[in-house]
């Protein structure tokens, strides 16, 4: 549960990504600080794996045989209280650390230690220092898989999005049937300019999604979510390749999977506007205004929207509502309109 609360109130926040709005009409730029509706998959890493001794069972006949235990490794019981200290109710995060850098100077050849680090860290939003950590667990281990995807992910976070491609691409190559790597993936490509490569990995996401058969839980994201992340991400990929007619496509289907998603309405809304369809995007703002009531930019963007079309009275109307709302972007609204 900790893990779905943390990781929802992070990804809430993930700016649209790949939508680029034109100066049209003397109406300005549309705003694209949207908050909502995240494009960016996680799941919460597994904790790495103990090999505490257990005792023998029975053999057939009814004879009980006793098995010797083996000899408790000391690196194991490290990782073991680490591992449960982050997993408690009411994690003990400063308790995990030191574990598990215990056993990381115990045995510093065993990947787990570092890989645990890692986790530690991303569960708290440290992604620089969960970066260092599971590199330094690759470095000691290359093949231990659990280790990749959130290196992947932090890399993202922390906007290093070339290093986040080929770590995804690698993961690939591990888990090649996946749609939560190649719909991160996508992200990636579209922060980093790269729309065509971005497009194609939203539709393998897709693809692999299926349209129907059985859902493809990741944390607390179901398939349905998932879906309507990857469409967003083709959307705003199709918008970055300036294909706004496939754009605006794409971003319905993700805003229809599910209608709640406030920044497919608003990405769809800047494709709209990027197309000239002008009275379809007001639609689409007024559609997140009705999901989120207080978020100023879709304000701003309605009146842009509306000057855009010489309707300055309906323009206004928004400006007087985004006074209370955001004064320095009501203001700019105000001379736009003005000018």
């Amino acid at each position: 549960m900790r893990n779905r609360i943390f990781w929802l109130i992070c990804l809430v926040f993930a700016v649209a990504a790949g939508v680029i709005a034109q100066d049209i009409t003397g109406g300005g730029s549309l705003t694209r600080d949207i908050t909502g509706g995240a494009a960016l998959i996680f799941r919460a890493p597994q904790n790495p794996s103990v090999h505490l001794a257990t005792s023998g069972g029975a053999t057939g006949g009814g004879h009980i045989k006793q098995v010797k235990k083996p000899p408790v490794r000391q690196q194991d019981t490290i990782i073991e209280r680490a591992n449960a200290a982050r997993s408690a109710p009411k994690p003990r995060y400063e308790e995990a650390e030191q574990q598990y850098q215990l056993a990381a100077q115990i045995a510093p050849d065993d990947a787990r230690a570092f890989a645990g680090l890692g986790n530690v860290y991303v569960d708290q939003g440290k992604f620089a220092q969960a970066v260092d950590a599971y590199q330094k667990a690759l470095k000691v281990k290359p093949d231990y898989n659990a280790a990749y995807l959130p290196l992947a992910f932090s890399l993202a976070r922390l906007d290093r999005y070339p290093e986040a491609i080929d770590v995804y691409k690698e993961t690939i190559k591990r888990d090649p049937s996946s749609p939560e790597i190649y719909n991160n993936l996508s992200f990636a490509y579209n922060h980093n300019n790269q729309f065509q490569e971005a497009v194609e990995a939203s539709e393998q996401a897709i693809k692999l999604l299926g349209e129907t058969g059985q859902a493809y839980a990741i944390g607390f994201q179901e398939r349905t979510e998932i879906r309507s992340y990857a469409y967003k991400n083709l959307g705003n990929a199709y918008n970055g390749l300036k294909r706004y007619d496939e754009a605006a496509t794409a971003l319905k289907k993700s805003s229809e999977i599910e209608p709640t998603n406030a920044a497919a309405h608003f990405n769809l809304g800047l494709t709209l506007y990027n197309a000239g369809r002008y009275s379809e995007a007001i639609e689409s703002y007024k559609e997140v205004i009705k999901l989120r009531p207080k978020l100023a930019q879709a304000y701003f963007n309605l009146g842009l929207t509306y000057y855009a079309i010489n309707d300055k009275p309906a323009a206004m109307a928004q400006y007087e509502t985004l006074k209370g709302l955001d004064a320095a972007m009501a203001k700019q609204l105000y001379d736009t309109i003005k000018h």
